[in-house]
């Protein structure tokens, strides 16, 4: 998309991690916002920014000390085409009180080619929203960053001309946050992707909320997603450290919006939070042929007292049913998860949608202890979950190493174990164990694992 001042900003297509994102070979400095006033004035400057620099032709907007406000407080702020938005070392940009529900602190609506970089800070000031939530997972509240869009790049590791480099690498020997991009306390999900975005790619940030629970185990900071993939055409996270309030990286597709697909998750740390899960919405679509989450591959990922590993959730309502197809899990540490799986057709108990479908599904060289269960699968009765028909391979896990209380529980359902896995299971109504081949658990997993405290 090219305009008048095209000429400040040439762009470049460069391959970054599994998608290919547009990057920007030379830029502009914008002029920097002054952000040392209320937060309407903030955001009014912020705003005027964003669209002289997007509207001349791109560039860098840089958010540092010399702004002489930090944290800067801000209303919502809609993101646009061709900018890179630095938040540098010691800033912090932060959502006022006055969100509307509806919408976020950082907004991208139908945008191409955005960075948002640096080692500051972006904060959604959750906890002036959490307290009346609790419980009340459903409660209306604001996002910190939505977007739709494409060739979308957030994280630390983006030069300032968009350009992919290796500040940050995770999992490592102590996790240090440092040189991270920071999204933090979000009210609700805080880096969202939304229905019809393509091309995105996180790399190098910390996110975080308060991952606690009350006396009664509800979430302390409730919906709090980490990272939300939805309706997305290829996406890559990488080098992340993510411990929130509920999933730490989520991904689904909605009825009549377009499927998720080619997602790659690799090099990340996961800690509080209810892990990496697929669904409950797979809604898009309803086969093998055509799902609505299809191309996920996970690897090099380290949990810790996270309370599940690896989930795949659907059901048989309007909303959520789907199918999930071709998902490989690989080279996996966890230390005292909850429960390393959970493979469900009763997500929530339902009926007036299609049968769901989870096919295709590869686990392999994933090593550890859970303080709860192992893992389930739980199909239906008229549906069973994990046999091998034409086009669905089930459910295979292999080279794997697991212990905990209480075994892998089969309901309804087929797994695939390796003669040489070590991960006991538990066989009840309709429950099979087909043995396959493997050699045994080969991946090697640190003594500890560090996840940082908040602050």
């Amino acid at each position: 998309m090219k305009n008048k001042g095209y000429r400040l900003l040439k762009r470049s297509a460069t391959v970054l991690g599994a998608g290919l994102a547009v990057s920007v070979s030379a830029h502009a400095a914008c002029t920097a916002p002054v952000l040392n006033g209320s937060a309407a004035a903030n955001t009014t400057n912020l705003q005027n920014a964003i669209n002289q620099c997007s509207q001349s032709g791109g560039g860098l907007i840089a958010l540092t000390g010399n702004n002489k406000a930090s944290p800067a407080i801000i209303n919502t702020v809609n993101l646009a085409s061709n900018i890179i938005l630095k938040i540098d070392q010691d800033f912090v940009l932060k959502g006022s009180t006055n969100i509307p529900a509806s919408s976020a602190v950082l907004v991208g609506k139908d945008v191409d080619n955005v960075t948002i970089n640096g080692t500051g800070t972006i904060d959604g000031n959750g906890a002036a929203y959490w307290a009346a939530a609790v419980g009340k997972n459903d409660t209306a509240r604001p996002k910190l960053i939505k977007i739709k869009g494409s060739h979308i790049r957030v994280g630390a590791n983006f030069t300032d001309s968009g350009a992919s480099q290796s500040l940050v690498k995770f999992p490592s020997a102590n996790n240090d946050i440092t040189k991270t991009l920071k999204i933090r306390n979000s009210p609700k999900e805080q880096l969202e992707f939304e229905a019809g975005s393509a091309n995105v790619v996180v790399d190098g940030v910390w996110i975080y909320a308060n991952p606690g629970r009350n006396n009664n185990g509800d979430q302390l900071a409730p919906n709090t997603d980490g990272i939300d993939i939805v309706g997305t055409a290829t996406a890559t996270i990488s080098n992340c450290l993510i411990d929130t309030g509920d999933d730490d990286i989520a991904i689904k597709s909605n009825v009549g919006e377009p499927a998720s697909s080619n997602v790659t998750i690799s090099g990340c740390v996961i800690g509080g939070g209810h892990g990496i899960s697929i669904g409950g919405q797979e809604a898009a679509g309803h086969t093998i042929a055509k799902p609505g989450v299809s191309g996920v591959t996970v690897s090099n990922i380290q949990f810790k007292e996270t309370d599940y590993g690896y989930r795949i959730k659907t059901d048989q309502s309007t909303t959520n049913s789907g199918a999930t197809t071709g998902v490989k899990y690989s080279n996996t540490c966890m230390q005292n998860v909850g429960h390393a799986f959970l493979f469900t057709y009763l997500y929530i108990t339902a009926a007036g949608g299609t049968a769901p479908i989870i096919a295709n599904i590869t686990i392999d060289n994933v090593v550890g202890t859970t303080s709860k269960s192992l893992g389930d699968i739980i199909g239906l009765p008229s549906s069973l979950m994990g046999v091998v028909h034409t086009g669905d391979t089930g459910i295979r896990m292999t080279n794997t190493k697991l212990s905990g209380p209480k075994p892998f529980g089969i309901t309804n359902g087929t797994l695939q174990l390796g003669g040489n896995s070590v991960v006991a299971t538990q066989l009840n109504d309709n429950g099979q164990r087909v043995p396959i081949s493997d050699s045994g658990a080969s991946w090697s997993c640190p003594s500890s694992i560090v996840i940082p405290g908040q602050i």
